[in-house]
Formats: C-alpha cells, sequence, structure tokens
C-alpha cells in the first residue's frame, strides 16, 4: 500500500476516528477525573479521593435503582428469548404468507422509545385507558401498571411494553439460528418417533444455544443500562420507580448537581455490567452447544 493510498485511507476514517475522541474517550476520561471530585458546575471541581464511591455503595437509592434494573433485566430476557424462541418457530414454517407475519412482529422495534412510552402511558391509565378497558371485558382489572405505587407492577408494566417493542428482533435473530440446524437432525428424529414437543426442547433449543446466549448477552446488558423507558414512563405517570441510569440523571441534572457522585454511579454501574457479562462469558460452555 502506498503513502498516497495510507492518507486517503486517514482522510476517510477521520469522521469516526474525530467522533470517537470527542464524544467517547475524551467524556470517558473527564469522568474518572470528576468521579473523584466534588463539583456541581457552578464552582471549581475539589479533589475527595473515594468518598464519592464509598457514598454511593452505602446509599440506600443506589441498592434500589439496583434492584430494580435487575430484577427488570431478568423478568425482561426470561420472556422476551421464551416468546422469541415459540414464534421463531412459528414463523420458520413453509406456509403462504409467513413474510407478512414476520414483518408485523418486527415493526413495533422499528418504533422510537419516547413516542412507544407515551402511548403505552396512556394505554396504561386505570381510567379509561385502553388496556384496562380491553380487560375489563374479560373481567380483569383495573390494573395500575405504572400508575401503581407498588414498584413491582411499574416494572412489570415496562417489561410488557418492551416486550412488545423488542420480542420482534429477538425472533428474527432465532429464525436465522433456526435456519442454520441442519435437517438431517430433525429427520432423524423424526424416523425415529420424536414428537414435536421433544424435537423442541432436546434437538431445536439445544442447537439454538449459540442464538440464546448471543441474546442473553447484549439482551442483559442492554436492559442493566435501560433509561428511556423507564424515565417517560415513570415521568407520564407519576411513578416513584428508578434505575441506575435515571438515578444517574438526576444526580448530573437535579434541582442540585452532583456530577462527581454522578460520574462515581456510572463508573460502579459500568463494573457491575462488566462482572455480569464476565459471569455469563464464563459459564458458556456448561449450556452453549455449538456442534450442529
Amino acid at each position: 500500500m502506498t503513502r498516497k493510498h495510507m492518507r486517503w485511507g486517514w482522510l476517510f476514517v477521520s469522521p469516526y476516528i474525530i467522533s470517537l475522541l470527542c464524544f467517547t474517550l475524551v467524556p470517558l476520561i473527564i469522568s474518572i477525573y470528576y468521579s473523584f471530585t466534588t463539583y456541581d458546575m457552578m464552582r471549581p471541581a475539589r479533589w475527595i479521593g473515594l468518598r464519592n464511591y464509598i457514598g454511593t455503595v452505602t446509599k440506600p437509592e443506589t441498592w434500589i435503582a439496583f434492584r430494580n434494573v435487575w430484577v427488570y433485566a431478568l423478568m425482561l430476557e426470561s420472556l422476551q428469548i421464551s416468546l422469541a424462541c415459540v414464534l421463531a418457530v412459528l414463523l420458520n414454517q413453509k406456509v403462504k404468507g409467513l413474510s407478512v407475519f414476520r414483518v408485523i412482529y418486527y415493526i413495533p422495534g422499528l418504533t422510537p422509545t419516547t413516542a412507544t412510552a407515551l402511548v403505552w402511558a396512556r394505554m396504561y391509565n386505570p381510567r379509561g385507558g385502553v388496556l384496562n378497558t380491553i380487560l375489563g371485558f374479560i373481567g380483569l382489572g383495573p390494573f395500575a401498571f405504572t400508575y401503581s405505587g407498588n414498584w413491582v407492577e411499574v416494572i412489570v408494566g415496562i417489561v410488557l411494553m418492551t416486550l412488545w417493542k423488542g420480542v420482534g428482533g429477538a425472533t428474527i435473530y432465532l429464525i436465522a439460528g433456526l435456519q442454520a440446524i441442519s435437517t438431517d437432525v430433525i429427520e432423524a428424529a423424526d424416523i425415529d418417533g420424536a414428537s414435536a414437543v421433544k424435537k423442541f426442547f432436546r434437538i431445536t433449543v439445544p442447537l439454538l444455544t449459540p442464538t440464546i446466549f448471543f441474546l442473553m448477552i447484549t439482551g442483559i446488558s442492554g436492559a442493566l443500562q435501560v433509561f428511556e423507558s423507564f424515565y417517560m414512563l415513570t415521568e407520564s405517570t407519576g411513578a416513584d420507580v428508578y434505575v441506575v441510569n435515571s438515578r444517574i440523571y438526576s444526580l448530573m441534572w437535579g434541582a442540585n448537581p452532583q456530577v462527581g457522585q454522578a460520574a462515581a454511579l456510572g463508573w460502579v454501574s459500568f463494573i457491575f455490567v462488566a462482572l455480569v457479562t464476565w459471569l455469563q462469558k464464563k459459564y458458556e460452555k456448561k449450556w452453549v452447544h455449538y456442534d450442529a
């Protein structure tokens, strides 16, 4: 490769490099510094060492935020992957018009989270909300969902919205995983007289574990960093339920900004997400089967 080609190469990748430096690496370094200081954006930052980190891990609000986000992540991913597996099998059949159903299930994933949350907040309204009206026809409800004072019920409401929005994307990945499974394996099971249920749990699911593992890694990591859906739904309904990122937001942009504590909580959250991802990777070989 000539010098001229090298110069053109650097020129074409320069927008990405500049963006990475300005909006990722430099803010990361600054946030590390601020996490060891007390800073309110009005007076100069003052070095205080580990006091922000000690304060962060000893505050009840921090543990409540981590409890909420962990319950949300486990509830969402267990339901989403289970439902996506069933939908993927149904949408992988050779029947007429199947592509239309695939598009229908995927469309919710294209909607903006903010707009989706505002619509679902109206649907959840105990007084005249669409969802409670429908449930009333079959003798259920009304349920408060995100209007409730119970944190579990609020999280269930947010999980249902996120499930509606995200299950289509997970289904697409699993359909791709199903199409990679050798038909010889399925035909051998048919010859042995295996039922549809046995084939699903003893052949399909084990051979889908690489795709399921990918969805778990990306899904749990994303769920632990959730912000928009919680912020929009709780702001719209007045629910007092928060997660780690909404706690960081309130510390950073509240009436009394605490930039140092917000930065410290952000790095504690990063360590937590990294630890969870490492644990998933550590136990990967115990249940993920890469041999077809």
